[in-house]
């Protein structure tokens, strides 16, 4: 709808967005092509990336794009993997706010190996982690951020068995951490 709303980039509102959520997955996801107008949401400060379903339309990380003006980042999605959220936070380099719940997409694990050393970013907000973004992965990609982490504020929400992985990163910032919360969750019975 954007697109072809404002199909001259440099003369639509773009400038005005402060907050822009992207959908990445299902019947409504945004096309591709939007990513090569982003530059021009020039004072984005978070930025959103959400949704469900198959078919996740960022295949190709490499080839999208996010205002590097955003400084909050919240991914609630089960379209998308790992490695596409740590592309998606390369991409900030003033990242301060981080909110990761939701699903991921599997991959192989010898991929995640090594893939925090990328990143930079402040990390000295507030962080989120949901479900399965409680995870040893997730976890130790934070923790291979070559700046450090320096979070002020930290929320956790997971099951038993993922509550060391919790802690391992409530440790990670015990030098700046201010607010702790954890909800504790009981795993669902299967069927």
């Amino acid at each position: 709808m954007w697109l072809k709303t404002f199909p001259v980039p440099e003369e639509s509102p773009a400038r005005h967005v402060r907050d822009l959520r992207i959908c990445t997955g299902g019947r409504h996801h945004v096309p591709e092509e939007f990513f090569e107008y982003t530059q021009w949401f020039s004072n984005v400060e978070r930025v959103c990336l959400v949704g469900c379903g198959e078919a996740p339309p960022l295949r190709r990380p490499s080839l999208w794009r996010l205002p590097q003006s955003a400084t909050s980042l919240l991914v609630n999605t089960d379209a998308i993997t790992l490695v596409q959220v740590r592309d998606a936070m390369a991409q900030l380099p003033n990242l301060d706010n981080l909110s990761l719940l939701g699903f991921l997409v599997a991959v192989n694990r010898k991929e995640l190996v090594g893939i925090g050393a990328v990143l930079k970013g402040r990390f000295g907000g507030k962080l989120m982690l949901y479900g399965e973004y409680v995870d040893e992965d997730v976890i130790n990609m934070l923790l291979e951020v070559p700046t450090g982490l320096g979070f002020t504020e930290l929320q956790t929400s997971c099951t038993p068995e993922r509550f060391p992985s919790a802690v391992r990163l409530a440790e990670a910032c015990g030098k700046t951490l201010l607010k702790l919360s954890h909800l504790h969750r009981k795993p669902c019975p299967s069927s």
